[in-house]
């Protein structure tokens, strides 16, 4: 997902608040990768990591 894409609104409930999740690297605390990005009103799932993989 791209950063503009952050704007966009939820397909199911029109919200355009998102949380996006983290995963900390245990070794370097400072590097992370992005977990999934969801809808703070519904759930809905925007991106998770699963479904990056199916992409590639």
């Amino acid at each position: 997902m791209k950063i503009g894409d952050l704007s966009q609104k939820c397909p199911k409930c029109g919200c355009v608040d998102k949380t996006v999740k983290r995963d900390l690297d245990t070794e370097h605390h400072a590097h992370a990768k992005t977990g999934a990005v969801i809808c703070s009103e519904c759930g809905y799932v925007f991106k998770s990591p699963k479904s990056e993989k199916k992409e590639e």
